[in-house]
């Protein structure tokens, strides 16, 4: 049965840009990635603040695949 609702982000070691650009977890100031649903990119850095990936228009950065962790 498929679910149905809204699309929860992941926590991921990584993903892959559209333009091709990689944001991993072990990337200066970044200490945890999130794949959301809406192909957006949310990243925490240390002081546990989460952004959201802009790109130079100033719109969300999508991700295009990602590698996922296994805890």
């Amino acid at each position: 049965m498929a679910r149905k609702g809204r699309k929860r982000s992941i926590q991921v070691w990584g993903v892959v840009l559209e333009n091709g650009n990689e944001v991993n977890a072990g990337d200066d100031g970044i200490v945890s990635v999130f794949a959301a649903g809406n192909k957006e990119v949310i990243v925490t850095d240390d002081k546990a603040t989460k952004t959201t990936l802009l790109n130079s228009d100033g719109e969300p950065e999508k991700w295009v695949s990602y590698l996922p962790r296994f805890n």
